[in-house]
């Protein structure tokens, strides 16, 4: 074909061709940053929070971005997908890029340990020497100028108190208890410190006068009036099951000197059929959860309560903080509105026995103005302290009861971003020498954070042939090992487990002869004796000051000496120590850091059958250890093969942390300001690199661990209705919340509004 002769000639200049780059994904601000960065214009700036400016805070490079420092309350559903990039050591080289194009994994952004954190205005003393170790103050009393057979008690039972149970003398509590309800039918409230023995208290009193009963009290005779059949004469409830289980293991110990005298447990958690077998074939002392109690004194026929002569109500304040309140009526009117017999069906005359109901209510921290128990089951009750009795209880004056004086109280102040290496230098540091601390408790806000924190510090995945209990539970720990100690064992409480878990798990903690570490809820702060306890961490402080002390009293009781840790954030959160009105010692994170980290670090074991554990980085000093180690969790976390778990677990761990954050006591919560807590900082406590959505928008849905799939949590502690704790752990999510919502700094901060106003409305309570 032939050319037309029309020539195109096009002047293209001395310029060369550019082809247009399109960016998709992340914000659209990013997006329009690098569009007018690619045809050569300034970048237009936005001024983040606290006004500074969003392009100079997002610079590549920079330490302080990616973790919500720059986005200080944004959400984290609408901050700009990033990544990062690592050395081939693994360490983070500080340069990211922008999400621009698909197959890039969102949401792997990490920053500094010890960049962009509040700054501490609490003053750290300079370290001082050792004082000399105070006086215990709940230690028995010297055997020769004390004893128990002087108080009133039988001479077969102060016989098996000092030969079997290694008890010399009684405490200060038990000798002005003992006699009181040994001698008189009157009511008694009983208020001392945590440790100071006030379940013997009321215990040895009950054994001493129905073996006043038999014919072999002290060992003569050939019969007994009294067998398992003569009638139920008291009945103790308190708050939680692991309590009744301890109750019934002292009483268990102390019946061993009258077997004819028999115990039992109603607390729920198994079946009510075996329970109603061992009512029916017939119990003298009785111990019971207020929810299961009710249910039988309702259901079961065969529970007479015609004979009871004493209702002990132990933990009072938890009983009705828990809920409790219409339960316990209903029980003490039950027991009122019953005729008192004077003898049984086999016809023994009960004349020994109090010739009326005697109630007795035990606490650490009620106080005696303002308390309904005490108004709904007391009548003309004597107020029975460890220094003093005073019968006119109901006129005494509120008393606040501190903690064991032999208890060393100390204080950390660390901020969001290193809290969790700051507990795992804590750990370490405490175990670094053999013999100075076997076993210590962590105190956490709610079940969810438990089981992240136990899954983290496990040292290796549970094997799949194992069936035992406890397979879940306990474990032994990484991270948190020493030369001294190569074996320290971990486990996990909380109410969401059933109830034989927590039962094996409880058991297994106290027959621990190895090193150990338990990580629970307030389900372990009230009323549990576990020996040799040398230390607790209150990592999430307690949701009412009431419950810091009972916290604490897990260590230093019966005269032990004791050390008490309390984790605090710069900030607001420091207001709380004068709030204690407690002289207490303290240091900061990287105090801790760079004391524990001056050794290796042993991680978790890839599976359980490899013969050593890996080491981090024994090269680098403490301050880069610590960070090697928070790079090393994240990292785990992200593992697309074994992190999937534990990343949930961190996720859900951080949503229920941060509802629990908000139930704090209203007279405290200037100390705990939800609108206060940085959520990106927050985040990364829980090994996590942004701050996950989902913290409100209507009520959780949460299945309990260990139970059929599908099954829903029930009120309690993991139970029927039978069960103890009526609140639950997690926190219903405040309704119209969702985090994910703000699409804006504005946005952002209506949405912090609108929780604290809520938060302001809501109804004081505690998690179990």
């Amino acid at each position: 074909m032939a050319d037309d002769g029309m020539l195109l000639n096009f002047d293209l200049g001395d310029f060369s061709l550019k082809s247009e780059v399109k960016f998709t994904g992340g914000r659209w601000r990013d997006r329009v940053r690098a569009q007018r960065s690619a045809k050569g214009k300034p970048s237009k700036s936005w001024n983040g929070p606290n006004g500074t400016p969003l392009e100079r805070a997002r610079q590549f490079g920079k330490d302080n971005a990616g973790d919500g420092d720059d986005d200080a309350d944004t959400p984290a559903g609408d901050r700009p997908a990033k990544r990062q990039r690592t050395a081939g050591d693994g360490t983070h080289t500080g340069h990211r890029t922008p999400y621009v194009k698909a197959g890039l994994p969102p949401g792997q952004v990490t920053s500094r340990l010890f960049t962009s954190n509040p700054t501490a205005t609490t003053v750290f003393e300079d370290a001082q020497p050792e004082a000399e170790p105070a006086q215990p103050s709940n230690a028995p009393l010297t055997a020769e100028a004390e004893n128990f057979h002087a108080l009133g008690l039988s001479k077969r039972i102060a016989h098996h108190l000092s030969t079997k149970l290694e008890m010399k003398a009684p405490t200060s509590i038990q000798k002005n208890t003992i006699p009181q309800l040994v001698n008189s039918d009157s009511d008694a409230f009983l208020q001392a410190e945590t440790g100071s023995g006030k379940t013997l208290s009321y215990l040895l009193p009950i054994v001493q006068r129905i073996m006043a009963l038999s014919h072999n009290e002290d060992g003569t005779g050939t019969g007994t009036k009294i067998h398992r059949n003569s009638g139920l004469f008291a009945m103790i409830l308190a708050p939680t099951r692991e309590l009744c289980k301890q109750i019934a293991t002292v009483l268990e110990k102390l019946l061993r000197c009258a077997p004819w005298i028999v115990s039992t447990t109603v607390i729920g958690g198994e079946s009510k059929k075996s329970e109603k077998a061992r009512i029916r074939k017939g119990v003298n002392i009785l111990i019971a959860t207020p929810g299961r109690l009710t249910d039988h004194l309702d259901h079961t026929q065969v529970l007479d309560v015609g004979t009871v002569r004493w209702l002990v109500l132990d933990e009072g304040d938890r009983l009705m903080e828990m809920g409790f309140e219409d339960e316990l009526k209903m029980i003490v009117g039950k027991i009122r509105e019953e005729g008192l017999k004077t003898k049984n069906e086999d016809g023994v005359l009960l004349d020994k026995l109090p010739q009326r109901r005697v109630t007795v209510l035990c606490s650490a921290t009620m106080k005696m103005t303002a308390q309904r128990l005490g108004e709904i089951s007391l009548q003309d009750a004597v107020h029975v302290t460890a220094s003093k009795s005073d019968p006119a209880a109901a006129e005494t004056n509120d008393t606040v009861f501190s903690a064991p004086a032999q208890l060393k109280q100390t204080y950390i102040i660390a901020a969001a971003k290193p809290r969790l290496i700051t507990l795992l230098a804590l750990l370490k540091s405490t175990f670094a020498r053999k013999g100075s601390v076997m076993k210590a408790i962590i105190f956490i806000s709610c079940a969810d954070s438990v089981d992240f924190h136990f899954e983290l510090l496990r040292s290796a995945p549970p094997t799949p042939n194992d069936t035992s209990r406890t397979t879940g539970t306990v474990a032994e720990a990484a991270y948190i090992t020493s030369p001294a100690n190569h074996k320290i064992a971990l486990f996990k409480l909380h109410g969401s487990l059933p109830q034989p878990i927590r039962t094996a798990t409880l058991k297994a903690f106290h027959e621990e002869t190895d090193p150990c570490v338990l990580i629970t809820t307030d389900i372990a702060s009230r009323g549990l004796d576990v020996p040799t306890v040398d230390l607790v961490i209150e990592y999430d402080p307690a949701f009412a000051v009431d419950d810091h002390v009972h916290r604490i009293g897990r260590t230093a009781r019966a005269g032990r000496p004791g050390k008490a840790v309390l984790f605090l954030q710069p900030g607001c959160e420091e207001g709380y120590l004068a709030h204690l009105q407690v002289s207490m010692t303290g240091q900061s994170s990287e105090s801790i850091i760079q004391k524990s980290f001056i050794t290796p670090i042993m991680l978790p074991k890839k599976s359980a059958t490899d013969a050593e554990a890996p080491v981090l980085n024994s090269d680098k000093s403490a301050m880069k250890r610590a960070e090697a180690l928070q790079l090393h969790i994240e990292q785990r976390l992200l593992d697309e093969k074994t992190g999937q778990k534990l990343l949930d677990a961190a996720r859900q761990g951080f949503r229920s942390y941060i509802r629990a954050y908000a139930t704090h006591v209203k007279d405290e919560r200037k100390y705990f300001d939800i609108t206060q807590l940085h959520l990106g900082h927050t985040a990364k406590s829980f090994g996590l690199r942004e701050a996950p959505g989902g913290i409100g928008g209507g009520p959780t849905r949460r299945v309990v661990k260990g139970h059929a799939a599908g099954k829903k949590r029930k009120n309690g502690e993991g139970g029927d209705k039978g069960d103890n704790n009526k609140k639950n752990e997690e926190v219903a999510k405040p309704e119209g919340l969702d985090v994910n919502g703000a699409a804006d700094e504005d946005a952002a901060r209506r949405m912090r509004q609108k929780l604290k106003e809520v938060m302001n409305q809501s109804s004081e309570f505690n998690l179990g």
